[in-house]
């Protein structure tokens, strides 16, 4: 009896050592569907804020491109300083402060026979260097002119070449004013 009790009570030891033993490895490690599930609730939550952020800086982009301040901001930014003036050189309307690029426009007249001159274009003198010729065109009649040259480092001579045919074939009193735009290329 002696040896059955020994046994007995072996045994009972052992199944608690191993219950015991087994409890502790339990508790000291995760399950691999543990470890899954965390990995994937991370990215989950990253991939939230990211979308959650993007759209509300996309909206915040879009609220202000739209705002009635941006767009007159980028409007002026963007369009081109113009001047419109007469046959004499003389301004009529401008925007962007052109007027401050060019100081003035000249017209300048050309001998064609005897004594006889006939209008033949404009010089335009900027009030600070250009890298590219101002645009120069007629606003109000066929006029055309050939491509502008230097004249000196900043200056701009515009001409008419010579054309047979007649611009004014109304019947008012007098023709109308013949207007010319300038654009400045910043």
């Amino acid at each position: 009896m002696q040896r059955t009790a020994k046994a007995a009570a072996d045994f009972r030891r052992s199944v608690y050592n191993n219950h015991k033993s087994a409890l502790k490895n339990q508790r000291n490690t995760m399950g691999t569907g543990t470890t899954i599930s965390i990995i994937i609730a991370v990215v989950a939550i990253i991939l939230t804020i990211f979308f959650y952020m993007n759209d509300s800086l996309d909206k915040r982009v879009e609220k202000a491109i739209n705002h009635p301040d941006f767009i007159k901001k980028v409007a002026e930014y963007s369009k081109l300083p113009m001047l419109i003036f007469n046959e004499d050189g003389t301004y009529q309307s401008e925007s962007a402060d052109a007027s401050l690029l060019i100081s003035k426009i000249e017209p300048f007249t050309e001998k064609i026979e005897r004594g006889k001159e006939r209008f033949a274009g404009f010089i335009v003198y900027p009030s600070q260097f250009l890298n590219s010729a101002p645009i120069l065109q007629a606003i109000n009649s066929k006029v055309v002119f050939s491509k502008a040259k230097k004249i000196n480092t900043i200056d701009w001579k515009y001409r008419i070449p010579e054309w047979n045919g007649s611009e004014w074939g109304g019947s008012y009193d007098e023709p109308p004013e013949k207007l010319y735009k300038i654009e400045i290329i910043k």
